[in-house]
């Protein structure tokens, strides 16, 4: 049985949507998504009755057989959100969630556009694909930035959680392998050497939006769903065979002959994973996983690929200096009043919580993720001095962007999927129960260089799509931060 799965994966990985062309329409929400399972009913949802997540197609796979299998993707990080296609979800629903997610923003390449779904039509989402994973089941170092090429593969599901507007919309959610070839043919920023760089990053683990989409299929609807999902098996397969190539950065110099190196970071189970050089500076990942059903697999390898004359580049350290919390996002005005005393604080209305905020930054420093440490207790006007600092690699005269994400935690009374006592990580537990669109969502900063860009910079977050209210016309946040080169 195992090695039908591998043959049927050989053709859906490699071959991409393109092998079930004959078969494969873009599906309608408004048409199918109820009957595949989902339920439309947030309040079922949010208490873990009905499903968040369900197969497209499922209706045609009864729940005695196996549910609908695998979808794999190809395409470039990009998407209507610009330079946070790849990012920390800024809200996501505490009881389906042991942590966060990310969500990554890939406009697909052609043959993959039937996985889109027909709600994203006529809108700036059209042609894109949304791929999500929990952030404790992902690595900070495989999260990609925009422009990388993806190669995934994952659960093709409805999220159930939002049907208004033109309805359900598709994802591959959760991705189980993630193929990441940053800057294509493009020096890596995490090489002094100016090597190309690919992530691969395989897992069988199937995170509580897995368990509940196969929940979905075996319960179909009936009061056994909940249970399901707390006592399933938290493993999806990722047998099959697989191909993944890279290339050296270009041009090739004179008399240079192609070097290559693979670095192992936390592989579970994994087989070998060798690389086959081929021609005009590129070379292939080929391998295969044949493991047994509910056994735990993980390929996490960093890849790099160059030229035994190393590219010139520039080795910068960015410092964070400072970080200015104008608004602490907390407390919030009740519904009835909104504009109450504290209306600069949040457009989140009803929140039950108190200062001080509870917040967490994420970065990118051209797609380098990490984290400001800990959570930070601020009030208005708190400042927070910086200890990281962020080595990284550029080609002479190229271009870089710094990322920051912000969140405010708002549901540190609320069990996780993990149970009572365990928020959604990597929020704390408080008193604080939150408005239920999500936490609060401070804002971002998003900033693109050319050249080294050294020196002291101050940047203020923008209020676009937060829940920092618009009084606040510099933002709710201020980040200080100073670039130097190194050596």
């Amino acid at each position: 049985m195992r090695r039908i799965t591998t043959v049927v994966l050989l053709l859906v990985f490699v071959a991409g949507a393109a092998a079930w062309k004959l078969a494969d329409v873009k599906p309608d929400p408004n048409v199918q998504a109820i009957a595949d399972g989902c339920q439309r009913d947030t309040t079922k949802i949010y208490t873990g009755f009905a499903p968040n997540w369900v197969y497209v197609n499922d209706r045609d796979f009864p729940a005695s057989g196996p549910p609908p299998g695998p979808r794999s993707v190809s395409g470039v990080v990009k998407g209507a959100s610009g330079l946070l296609a790849a990012r920390f979800s800024s809200s996501d629903d505490p009881i389906t969630h042991r942590s966060v997610d990310v969500n990554i923003d890939v406009t697909v390449d052609p043959q993959s556009d039937f996985l889109t779904g027909t709600s994203r039509d006529a809108t700036p989402e059209q042609g894109t694909l949304h791929l999500e994973r929990e952030s404790d089941f992902f690595p900070q170092w495989a999260l990609p930035q925009p422009g990388d090429h993806v190669q995934a593969l994952g659960s093709w599901i409805w999220d159930c959680d939002h049907f208004q507007g033109k309805g359900e919309k598709t994802e591959l959610h959760p991705f189980r392998v993630a193929w990441i070839a940053r800057h294509p043919e493009r020096a890596s920023p995490t090489s002094r050497r100016g090597e190309a760089e690919g992530d691969l990053f395989m897992s069988t683990d199937a995170t509580p939006a897995g368990q509940a989409a196969e929940c979905a299929h075996r319960t179909k609807g009936s009061v056994d769903f909940k249970p399901c999902t707390h006592s399933t098996n938290d493993a999806l397969s990722i047998n099959g065979s697989y191909e993944f190539a890279l290339c050296a950065p270009q041009p090739h110099p004179s008399g240079a002959s192609l070097v290559w190196r693979i670095v192992d970071r936390g592989s579970v189970n994994a087989p070998k994973v060798p690389l086959f050089p081929g021609n005009e500076g590129c070379a292939s990942l080929r391998f295969t996983i044949d493991a047994p059903a509910g056994k735990r697999v993980v390929v996490a390898k960093q890849v790099y690929i160059g030229w035994s004359k190393p590219g010139r580049v520039d080795h910068l350290r960015l410092h964070f200096d400072k970080l200015l919390v104008r608004r602490a996002m907390d407390p919030s005005c009740p519904p009835d009043q909104p504009t109450c005393p504290y209306a600069n604080e949040s457009t989140l209305l009803g929140q039950i919580a108190t200062p001080p905020g509870e917040w967490q930054l994420h970065w990118s420093v051209d797609g380098i993720w990490g984290r400001w440490p800990g959570t930070l207790a601020a009030k208005d006007g708190s400042t927070f001095r910086g200890s990281q600092s962020v080595d990284f690699y550029l080609p002479r005269g190229g271009t870089w962007t710094l990322v920051t994400l912000a969140r405010e935690c708002d549901f540190g009374a609320l069990p996780s999927f993990a149970g009572t006592g365990h928020p959604m990580r990597p929020c704390p537990a408080s008193g604080e129960i939150g408005n239920s669109t999500g936490d609060d969502y401070p804002g971002a900063i998003e900033v693109t260089f050319r050249g080294a860009a050294l020196g002291r910079h101050v940047a203020d977050a923008s209020t676009a799509g937060s829940t920092c209210p618009a009084s606040n016309v510099h933002g709710c946040y201020q980040l200080t931060y100073t670039v130097s080169r190194v050596g």
